[in-house]
């Protein structure tokens, strides 16, 4: 199965032709300021507002300041920059009053541990806390209530992904580890990982992330309740395609997919499931018009998009990145 990074590759240069054949279903087009192809930024998590974070692919924190970019619909940005040197960015959440980010700790005297950072809306920091997990976080999310739940796996080191378990904590309102839980085995006995997006999204009492198992994935919706309760709740996906990648909307998950064919571009689905049920509630059609979602917004999806065909008219780069909005097809 090609990966979503490889796909995209593929999507972005076909793209260029698709998208005079896409315009009618474009409800936004913006140059996002200051962002551009190879800006070493990758997609990270989306907030309620449609607005999206991109963090670092590799931070350098010897070089410069770690940051997080924020990109509203209009284009305008905002930098989130840490206050000191930190080796990676583990896991981001939107949350109700800013954004949180989760950093491994770079002082040797704090090796094992790491840093929890709540930024306000303006790129303020409001907190700074050390927390030291057993685990290897991957994402997080954070109710509504002000708890957040990190997911991750045990042994921090280990590499082979079939050997891995995945769990994680519940944190109260001052990040501090009251729970610990892990996923329960598929129903063969086989074990659950994250999807490889690693997006979760939090609800009134709980947060819910997507699970896969398997070379051909099946999946699951994992809810899991700030008591550290988690529910699984299997999902009837499609299977075959060459690639998968899952998003979360206003009350559902999101798959986007494409098949192999023998079509110079077969065309992208979405599917959207019920987060409460599983049940699939829609399939739309996704028009070309960048390389990559940012955004699943129900009836639309905003995308990246380069700027090749329009950057003379436009008067800038063709690397600029734009923030491309578009109507998805029934």
């Amino acid at each position: 199965m090609k990966s979503p990074f490889i796909v995209a590759i593929v999507v972005a240069f076909a793209s260029i032709s698709a998208i005079s054949s896409s315009a009618q279903q474009i409800s936004s087009d913006v140059a996002i300021s200051g962002a551009m192809l190879n800006d070493g930024y990758q997609f990270a998590a989306c907030d309620d507002d449609g607005q999206f974070y991109r963090r670092p692919t590799s931070p350098r924190p010897w070089i410069q300041p770690t940051s997080l970019i924020r990109m509203a619909k209009d284009g305008s940005t905002l930098l989130f920059t840490l206050p000191k040197p930190e080796w990676a960015i583990e896991a981001l959440a939107p949350t109700a009053t800013g954004v949180a980010v989760l950093t491994d700790a770079q002082d040797a005297a704090e090796r094992g541990s790491m840093h929890m950072y709540r930024f306000d809306r303006q790129g303020t920091i409001q907190t700074e806390r050390t927390v030291a997990f057993d685990f290897q976080p991957v994402a997080m999310a954070e109710t509504k209530s002000g708890m957040t739940i990190v997911v991750g796996y045990r042994e921090r080191m280990v590499v082979d992904k079939a050997v891995k378990t995945y769990g994680g904590a519940v944190l109260n309102a001052s990040d501090r580890v009251v729970q610990l839980f892990e996923f329960p085995p598929t129903t063969d006995g086989k074990k659950w990982t994250t999807a490889a997006s690693h997006r979760m999204a939090g609800g009134n009492n709980s947060v819910s992330v997507i699970l896969e198992s398997g070379d051909d994935p099946i999946y699951s919706i994992a809810s899991i309740s700030e008591s550290g309760e988690v529910r699984i709740l299997p999902l009837a996906t499609v299977r075959g395609a060459r690639f998968h990648d899952w998003f979360f909307g206003n009350g559902v998950a999101a798959e986007e997919y494409q098949f192999a064919s023998d079509k110079p571009m077969p065309p992208i689905k979405i599917d959207a499931f019920d987060l409460i049920s599983g049940r699939k509630i829609s399939t739309k059609t996704l028009p070309i018009v960048g390389f990559g979602i940012a955004c699943y917004l129900g009836d639309e999806v905003s995308n990246l998009a380069t700027s090749v065909s329009v950057a003379k008219s436009r008067g800038i780069p063709a690397d600029a990145l734009r923030l491309v909005t578009v109507k998805l097809l029934d």
